[in-house]
């Protein structure tokens, strides 16, 4: 009985350490020193409501998202950044990048062209990129990056079925989530940085259309893809309002990726990040024509995916809920419908979902502040090192290369065994069951043959000994089993195993 039971506990715990090892790829861990944050200035929260109450239309296109660059030079301006002019002159519309630079610091304004999806025309977007070289000469680049614009004033045409009429309605809200949080989340890591000797280049990078195709994204990629492995990019999306906190790569395994976990197990002491999941929502689809994967998921749907396809380090900081599945594709806030390219994407209703006036300004600046101390641990020069050092072991340049190769070789390798895992476990289950059943039916007779002998000595009645079923009457007549018998008729005690 013993050896029994040890046996299938054995066998439950190999299935057990198999689900655990698909579920759970073990991450590599890095030394992390921690910091301290600066004191004073607008926290990002703070910032947040700014942004939406100040600029709630940021409309890639329409001059709005113009106007909005003029708040981010002002803002990066009281930080100690240089300050440019933007000078309104075409040719082709839009304005005259103008570039600044002090002791310290470069800025420019880039305009570029882009093809409006909505309105099916060219128009002008506008990037506003800063470079802080490293005192010591170097290639190592730490790039920030957060794009600004809304879908406040994008329209979409629709049929109205009653009228039959064309009619055009606005898609968006003040763009709180997607993606105010993150442009003002950069903007408090460049106060926190505006002082430091850092041993890489800095970056930081707002950019426009990515309501469209993430076109102010790609430029920036594209004007420093040749750093190959010496960049990584830290791109902050959309925050705040989901669940859940995760910093995504790819789909391959890099131990970059890993670095920045390590830094999460060292500051994040209200547990707002959460590891990703094994089982993702995904969808049958490209967002990019370039991407390596057939499928594309949520934390795919970003500025991030463009670093991916050029092969460069990403880290891609996004908020929903990978745990939920209440929507087919993803989910934001568990319970809530989700907020993305809607008018409900509103700071007033991002409050109100996190706990309403008070409890819900608290829990967003608890969010983002969990960011904020995680990238800028991740990126001090304290720990630039080890960054550095994780991105060298890593190879950005195959991202989205697990979906055909080594890492769906792996998983299968894995499934097999949690297969070959059950299967042995019913084996012996089984084998074990009858086992018993056969040392119980041998009691059983041995006890019949006892009763037999005993009745042939004028002992009682084997039947009144053992009930199992069978058609016996009571004193008055009547089936003693009329209410149902789980022996069944024939008086067989093994019917029903």
């Amino acid at each position: 009985m013993k050896k029994r039971i040890l046996t299938i506990c054995i066998a439950i715990l190999t299935i057990l350490i198999c689900i655990f090892s698909v579920a759970c790829t073990p991450r590599e861990s890095f030394e992390v020193k921690e910091i301290s944050m600066r004191e004073g200035g607008k926290s990002a929260a703070q910032l947040t409501a700014e942004i939406c109450e100040k600029h709630p239309d940021r409309t890639m296109g329409t001059g709005k998202d113009l106007e909005f660059l003029e708040y981010l030079i002002g803002e990066m301006a009281s930080y100690g950044y240089p300050s440019t002019g933007l000078t309104p002159e075409p040719p082709g519309g839009g304005t005259v990048p103008v570039a600044a630079t002090d002791d310290t610091a470069t800025v420019r304004a880039d305009a570029f062209e882009f093809k409006n999806m909505y309105t099916n025309s060219t128009e002008i977007g506008y990037n506003l990129v800063y470079e802080i070289p490293s005192a010591p000469e170097t290639k190592k680049t730490v790039l920030l990056l957060a794009s600004y614009d809304n879908c406040a004033s994008i329209e979409v045409a629709s049929v109205d079925l009653t009228t039959g009429q064309t009619v055009k309605t606005k898609i968006g809200g003040e763009g709180a989530y997607a993606t105010a949080t993150g442009v003002a989340t950069v903007l408090r890591l460049a106060y926190e940085l505006a002082d430091d000797a850092l041993p890489y280049n800095l970056v930081i990078a707002f950019t426009d259309c990515s309501e469209n195709a993430w076109d102010g994204a790609q430029i920036v990629a594209e004007q420093y893809a040749e750093l190959g492995k010496d960049l990584i990019c830290l791109n902050f999306g959309k925050l705040g309002a989901g669940d859940l906190t995760y910093v995504y790569s790819d789909e391959t395994e890099q131990p970059y990726n890993d670095y920045f976990y390590s830094v999460i197990g060292k500051t994040d002491k209200d547990g707002v990040f959460a590891e990703i999941p094994v089982n993702k929502q995904i969808a049958e689809m490209k967002f990019l024509d370039g991407q390596k994967t057939d499928y594309s998921h949520y934390a795919m749907y970003g500025d991030n995916l463009v670093f991916n396809v050029y092969g460069l380090a990403v880290a891609n900081y996004v908020s929903f809920n990978w745990s939920s599945f209440e929507n087919p594709f993803y989910t934001e806030t568990s319970g809530y419908e989700n907020v993305l390219d809607t008018g409900a994407d509103t700071y007033e209703e991002m409050i109100n979902r996190l706990g309403g006036e008070g409890k819900g300004e608290e829990v967003l600046a608890k969010r983002l502040d969990a960011v904020v101390l995680n990238a800028a641990t991740a990126i001090n020069a304290d720990n630039a090192e080890t960054l550095f050092g994780a991105l060298e072991k890593s190879d950005p340049a195959k991202s989205g290369d697990f979906a055909d190769k080594a890492g769906t070789a792996a998983l299968i390798v894995k499934i097999v065994l949690v297969a070959a895992a059950v299967a042995a476990a019913v084996l012996l289950t089984v084998k074990g069951r009858n086992t018993f059943l056969k040392k119980q039916k041998e009691k059983l007779e041995r006890m019949q043959r006892e009763a037999m002998d005993a009745m042939q000595n004028n002992a009682p009645s084997a039947e009144d000994i053992f009930s199992l079923g069978g058609d016996k009457k009571d004193d008055d007549g009547k089936g003693g089993n009329s209410g149902g018998s789980t022996g069944g008729s024939d008086g067989d005690v093994f019917k029903g195993f």
